[in-house]
């Protein structure tokens, strides 16, 4: 992994600046966690220019767990014990013993199922009996319990789910304390969930079907000005600007003007924040879908009239998000490049989190896109990024070389900083979670 050294500086005078403030920041995310708990897990993507370091994408049901690095996964399981203890507690209930996976109904996706196999692992390694359930027709060819095969033909038992008049569900004979999503249930949940006595963890109502990509930047930016206070950095550095254009459908020239009209806008201030700033390149903006995952239904443009003048075949990229669904609104985001590269090609770390604790990551690459490009999509490739690299980065690429002199003793300046700007997504989601579900 590589970046300069002026860019790194950015990295390593924001690092000293949270720990010389970690009385004041600790105070500070513990009053927020108080009232507006994190959610069970959740993964993060980041982008780091360089002057800016910014989240993109949170995902309240993440996947990928095959990715993280095995020292991490070592010691994740204390990290999720913790947090189970401390949800039950929040709950008033007792310590769970026994926890239902409840997965998206993939049976092809042989690397979502290699996922699968490391997030029971880790639960059953924190000490909980664990199983796997399935929702949703058995498909052709199968039998129940269905018994799937990972990409390293690693062997899934998932067992299908019903809700009794009784308000438990149970898969097979196996009656869970506890279910844990996988599932973001993108074109809406299952009713049944709605009488299930059991708690769901994260919450079936807070899926794609009813989250909006930007109520979570909202909340981000919100408290990024508030860490930016306490630190005394300036908050440019760590927001990022966010606009909802509702209703949207692209092929029927629905909304399409006022996308337009913020595209201009924003590229017209980035413009004059880059010249105040000396940044040296032209600004971009994204515009996404503001309710979806799979890296569906973005693009990234550099002027209003790609937006005025999108030809049919990209509308109807626009226009359709995961499972086909039909997209309504959008997000106009301000672009950020990632100086972060890999053997040459864009990279993204991507942060997973147990509440407000890190519990590993990887590096998201893609040999088909560019530095300001949305790079989960084809062609994206992964490689594992343990914490422990965080803190000595020239192990991750030799091209990292020797700007960064980063010692033994020094505190990890990427785990810091990265981990700071991941935490601060998290605290957002949780905030989400107290609007929809009506509670902390």
């Amino acid at each position: 992994m590589s970046t300069s050294g002026k860019n790194f500086e950015f990295k390593r005078d924001l690092a000293s600046r949270i720990q010389k403030n970690r009385r004041a920041l600790w105070d500070w995310q513990s009053s927020i966690t108080r009232d507006y708990p994190p959610p069970f897990y959740s993964s993060v993507d980041l982008r780091d220019s360089g002057y800016k370091i910014v989240p993109v994408d949170s995902n309240l049901y993440p996947a990928g767990f095959n990715n993280i690095c095995p020292d991490d996964l070592r010691t994740a399981p204390a990290v999720v014990r913790s947090q189970i203890a401390a949800m039950a507690s929040r709950l008033e209930r007792d310590l769970p013993e026994r926890i239902l996976v409840l997965p998206e109904s993939h049976t092809s996706n042989a690397y979502y199922l290699e996922n699968l196999h490391y997030l029971i692992q880790l639960i059953r390694e924190a000490g909980f009996e664990t199983e796997l359930g399935w929702y949703g027709p058995v498909p052709e060819g199968f039998t129940t319990p269905l018994r799937l095969k990972s990409a390293t033909d690693k062997e899934l038992v998932a067992t299908p789910i019903e809700v009794g008049n009784d308000g438990i569900l149970r898969a097979g004979s196996f009656t869970p304390d506890w279910i844990l999503l996988n599932n973001d249930f993108s074109g809406g949940y299952p009713k049944p969930l709605d009488d299930v006595k059991q708690p769901i963890v994260p919450s079936h109502l807070l899926g794609w079907h009813s989250r909006k990509k930007s109520e979570h930047f909202i909340h981000y930016n919100e408290l990024a000005g508030q860490f930016a206070s306490i630190v005394g950095i300036d908050p440019w550095s760590i927001q990022i600007e966010t606009h909802e254009v509702t209703p949207v459908d692209f092929n029927e020239e629905i909304g399409a003007d006022r996308v337009a009209q913020l595209v201009e806008s924003m590229l017209a201030r980035l413009e004059k924040e880059f010249e105040k700033r000396g940044i040296a390149r032209k600004p971009a903006v994204f515009v996404k879908n503001n309710a979806g995952t799979y890296g569906m239904g973005v693009m990234v443009v550099h002027s209003a009239d790609e937006i005025r003048n999108m030809n049919r075949r990209t509308k109807n990229k626009m226009s359709v998000g995961k499972n086909r669904m039909h997209i309504s609104s959008v997000v106009v985001q301000e672009g950020v490049p990632t100086a972060t590269l890999v053997q040459k090609l864009a990279a993204e770390p991507v942060i997973y989190l147990v509440g407000a604790e890190l519990i590993g990551g990887f590096l998201r690459t893609n040999t088909e896109r560019g530095i300001e490009d949305n790079l989960n999509s084809q062609g994206m490739v992964f490689k594992k990024l343990c914490m422990s690299d965080l803190k000595r980065p020239e192990q991750i690429d030799e091209s990292f070389g020797g700007d960064l002199d980063v010692s033994d003793e020094e505190e990890p300046v990427l785990e810091l900083v990265y981990g700071t700007i991941a935490r601060l997504s998290a605290l957002a989601t949780g905030k989400e979670l107290a609007r929809h579900l009506g509670s902390g």
